[in-house]
């Protein structure tokens, strides 16, 4: 490469970019001037490994800037305030300086390095979070809930377990039970009329006044018929269709 054709590729370049062309050229010219004066193997590795450093650092320099890359510090500014990161032009150069965020050979920047830049040290404008403490935030509430169907699924194979043991039975078989007892009480009240109802008019020979002492002995079989009910016993029902 030829001087002229350097600092035509250089001149709209930030500075840090010409000093390192600049110097890479030197190098090479020095390299080559020397491998002239003595063509040992030595040399020319030297002077290849020169040629190869400069030809690779214009070669990243002229490469056309593509839509990831913005051309300066304001255009990443911008993207950034654009894009929900909350972040100043203060705070944007301070970090420059600091090498925090840092722009390739041909002074621009690339949207995966600004990309990057904003995941590491920025907060978003939405949650005022940094996106490490967002993802922190969701893997918590990722094992509270992990946590949940752990005890759910230990209350559930819990009731398995119970009713396998029996101590639970099915809705619709309990319905029937009920049923089934329902229909036992008022079979035996009306059994109890009949069968008791003789037994009452002679205790009170029928008399008016006696109702109060018919009252004690109707209560007293009813507890008995109730205790009996209560009793757990097998019954055998047959219930006829209407």
């Amino acid at each position: 490469m030829k001087k002229e054709d350097l600092e035509k590729l250089i001149t709209d370049k930030p500075p840090e970019v010409k000093a390192k062309a600049i110097l890479l050229f030197n190098g090479y010219v020095q390299a080559m001037g020397k491998y002239q004066g003595e063509s040992s193997t030595a040399n020319l590795k030297t002077w290849q490994a020169a040629e190869e450093a400069l030809n690779q650092y214009t070669s990243e320099i002229s490469r056309d800037a593509t839509s990831d890359n913005f051309s300066d510090i304001a255009a990443v500014l911008k993207y950034l305030q654009d894009n929900g990161w909350q972040e100043t032009k203060t705070s944007l150069y301070r970090r420059k300086k600091q090498g925090k965020i840092l722009p390739v050979p041909d002074g621009s920047y690339t949207k995966a390095s600004v990309d990057k830049y904003a995941r590491t040290f920025l907060k978003q404008t939405a949650t005022g979070k940094r996106l490490s403490e967002n993802t922190d935030e969701l893997q918590r509430k990722k094992l509270e809930q992990e946590l949940k169907n752990l005890i759910l699924k230990n209350e559930r194979d819990t009731f398995n377990f119970d009713k396998d043991r029996g101590l639970f039975i099915p809705k619709e078989q309990m319905d029937i039970e009920l049923a089934t007892r329902a229909g036992i009480l008022i079979a035996g009240l009306k059994h109890w009329v009949q069968t008791r109802c003789a037994d009452w008019i002679a205790a009170v020979s029928g008399d008016n006044k006696k109702v109060g002492e018919l009252i004690n002995i109707m209560s007293n079989d009813i507890d008995e018929h109730i205790n009996h009910y209560a009793s757990s016993r097998e019954y055998e029902v047959i219930i006829d269709a209407e």
